[in-house]
């Protein structure tokens, strides 16, 4: 234990130790979700009553003891708890968090692109050891988000690299790194380090990675169909009374194939937690049917507040290879005349069990960004309406009412979307497919993997997709879905690698896009909280004249499952990526009971 172990105020009381957390998995594809329970522990964190909100007033310190930041933003200076270890027993240090920013993040090998964490307007940051408990992050402009991404999935980088452990596969340190290069048949050191610790092999592919949280893997997706995580003899958080945490002996994540199988394992009791950024089966669709099993599976609702705007975006890629679809999908009366085209109501009641309202790509009316007209534009269900815009676009037919482009073909493109990820998107698409018909346009609909689907929008393969909707709640740091901020954004990703990578890959965007992103950047360079207010609300009005995106139903609040026997969990739960649930409810002082 460290010198000054972090505290956590149990929930309902002080635990017992004992039990299995025992949920389940995707796959690899869904293994940041063991992340979000056992090993959400980034330098500051998230509280439980955290609101979404801007601001450092909703963070605590967590694996550091202390920080502040100077008056301009540009220098933060952490304080670590003196005698903390890895879970191998090994000391965590200053050195640790230097050698990850300096060795690992800022290596242009291992990091072509400069994780966005670690920049300013002017550039990247530079870290300096102070003594062995203490480090300093140097900007060499304000970095505004900055406190607020070290409490996020970005933030968990910062200090996740255990140095003595790493070393060994570092060309920087390993002088004999090929001959490691070719034991483990790799291509090269950089795959190589990929390999022993990049995400996969922080959550679930990596036994052998030392790490801070609160389980330790012990048997990884390698090992068949568990994913295991035991206790961290070296964790370094107490109850109240002095007690160690975790109260929970191990976490086991069954690796299913469906959330079909997920959902029945449930209803039989055999998964004790459905807990997550993402929903996998708890459905308003299968609500009723989880209800009814309540009493036979032995366990209880817990309410799930959303933080997302939309179930289901479609994403029409504005980068997409064929120039034809290009000058197609970069219309603005198309995209408003395939808006009109959906009759969302119908979908409303047919899928989402009368759960939901229309709503466009917008921020809910909890976030201050909210704009009435920006979430209701283009919502009514007119034929007319969208045949008039579509009119303005492309007039042309064929004998078959087959609308043409300006190749003079009909025009057809093919939406790619992941089933196994919301279920509810096959049947919602299969109606707007037969709505957009009687408009004109054909559209083809392909179910694919999730990660074949990563690979693809990546990769810029893609003529459309869709996905739910990430920024409803947290619009400063979830931006994806207002401009291209980053390369894997699904309406242009040429655009967003050009914004990312400063200009140097990519594809350079129109004036509108562009002015997004500089406003974006000079409100990361800003610590006002009003100055960026305000720059984000010129973002969200460029956004609403442009309509990128095509949105259909607003998220409504959903609901989490969890064991009778599993205490110190919140009734309530924020429901969110950039607030990663469970994790900032303090999963390590749940525990188990009978």
């Amino acid at each position: 234990m460290p010198d000054n172990p972090l505290v956590v105020e149990p929930l309902e009381r002080v635990g017992q130790y004992g039990g299995t957390l025992h949920s389940a998995l995707l796959g690899p594809a869904d293994s940041a979700y063991i992340w979000c329970i056992a090993e959400y522990e980034n330098l500051l964190s998230w509280t439980s009553r955290y609101t979404g909100t801007a601001g450092t007033k909703e963070l605590t310190p967590n694996v550091a003891e202390s920080f502040e930041a100077n008056p301009d933003g540009t220098e933060f200076t952490f304080q670590l708890r003196r005698g903390m270890m890895w879970s191998d027993g090994e000391p965590f240090t200053a050195a640790d968090v230097v050698f990850g920013v300096q060795d690992v993040l800022l290596n242009e090998e291992l990091f072509p692109v400069t994780p966005r964490i670690l920049t300013s307007g002017e550039g990247r940051a530079s870290i300096a050891k102070i003594d062995d408990y203490a480090f300093r992050i140097t900007f060499p402009s304000p970095a505004g988000l900055f406190l607020q991404y070290l409490a996020t999935w970005d933030g968990h980088t910062i200090h996740y690299f255990p140095r003595h452990y790493l070393e060994q596969f570092h060309k920087k340190y390993n002088p004999d790194i090929q001959r490691l290069v070719t034991r483990e048949k790799a291509a090269d050191w950089v795959e190589l380090f990929g390999q022993i610790c990049g995400p996969g092999a922080h959550f679930g592919e990596n036994p052998d990675l030392p790490s801070l949280g609160a389980w330790h893997l012990s048997k990884s997706f390698a090992g068949g169909q568990r994913v295991v995580l035991q206790r961290n003899p070296y964790y370094w958080k107490t109850d109240p009374d002095g007690s160690q945490l975790p109260y929970i002996d191990e976490v086991i994540f069954d690796v299913v194939n469906t959330p079909e199988v997920m959902l029945l394992r449930s209803l039989n009791g055999d998964l004790n937690l459905e807990v997550g950024p993402d929903t996998r089966f708890t459905s308003p669709a299968n609500k009723p049917v989880v209800a009814g099993s309540r009493e036979k599976g032995n366990y209880r609702f817990i309410n799930a507040v959303e933080t997302r705007m939309n179930v289901m975006i479609i994403y029409l890629n504005f980068t997409v290879k064929d120039q034809v679809k290009r000058e197609i999908f970069r219309n603005r009366d198309f995209r408003i005349g395939l808006s009109h085209a959906i009759n969302r109501r119908d979908i409303i009641d047919a899928v989402m069990q009368r759960q939901g309202e229309p709503y466009q790509v917008a921020p809910i009316p909890q976030s201050p960004f909210y704009n009435k007209e920006f979430a209701t534009q283009f919502l009514d269900y007119d034929v007319d309406k969208a045949n008039e815009h579509l009119d303005r676009a492309f007039p042309q037919k064929d004998g078959e009412g087959r609308r043409l482009g300006p190749d003079g073909k009909p025009i057809t493109f093919t939406i790619e979307y992941v089933a196994e990820f919301r279920p509810e998107w096959s049947d919602m698409l299969g109606i707007i497919k037969g709505q957009w018909r009687t408009v004109g346009v054909t559209l083809e609909l392909r179910n694919i993997e999730r990660s074949l689907y990563y690979e693809r929008t990546d990769a810029n393969l893609h003529e459309a997709t869709v996905w739910h909707g990430d920024g409803g709640l947290d619009v400063l740091l979830s931006t994806g879905n207002y401009f291209p901020s980053g390369a894997g954004a699904n309406l242009g990703p040429l655009w967003g690698t050009w914004y990312e990578t400063g200009g140097a890959q990519g594809e350079e965007p129109p004036p509108p896009v562009r002015r997004q992103m500089e406003l974006y950047d000079q409100l990361k360079s800003s610590g006002d909280a009003d100055e960026q207010t305000r720059l984000m609300t010129e973002i969200m009005d460029i956004g609403r004249e442009e309509f990128y995106l095509i949105g259909v139903v607003r998220e409504s609040d959903k609901y989490f499952i969890a064991s009778n026997a599993i205490h110190n969990i919140p009734d309530t739960m924020i429901q969110g990526w950039y607030y990663p649930t469970p994790g900032p409810t303090r999963p390590e002082q749940y525990f188990v009971t009978g």
